[in-house]
């Protein structure tokens, strides 16, 4: 079996230079509309608690990036079944700036992955659990 962030992936290699043209958070879900290299439109829905949004302006250059998914168990120490951080300051910046900041302190069985859209920074994070229902669409 796949291993969800490969899955992800798999479906993220396709966005790389992509247009974001929506996003809508509501009712505890994203979706998102991201136009690929072949004009074709992708669309995924996420169940989220935790994002962070940049205001991003909806236009060329600023709304294309590429999408990443970050196993959480994989960049971050856990103690007492929740995500936790140590390191030196410059660390502590480079998780900031990269968003994993939004998961210190959250319990491991609840939130098991980050997913950013990025250009020259992260413009748009949400924390998913990989139990949770997704999906993809290509129109």
């Amino acid at each position: 079996m796949k291993d969800f962030k490969n899955i992800l992936q798999e479906k993220f290699s396709k966005t790389g230079d992509s247009e974001l043209i929506s996003y809508l958070y509501k009712n505890g879900k994203i979706s998102l509309d991201v136009r690929l290299e072949e004009n074709d439109i992708l669309n995924m829905q996420f169940e989220t608690e935790i994002l962070y949004s940049k205001n991003i302006e909806q236009r060329a250059p600023f709304n294309i990036g590429y999408f990443e998914c970050i196993k959480l168990s994989d960049v971050l120490k856990i103690e007492n079944n929740h995500y936790s951080f140590s390191g030196s300051f410059v660390d502590i910046m480079k998780a900031q700036r990269n968003k994993i900041n939004l998961v210190f302190g959250l319990p491991v069985s609840n939130y098991t992955h980050l997913i950013t859209f990025s250009n020259n920074s992260v413009n748009l994070a949400f924390v998913i659990n990989e139990k949770n229902n997704y999906k993809f669409d290509i129109k």
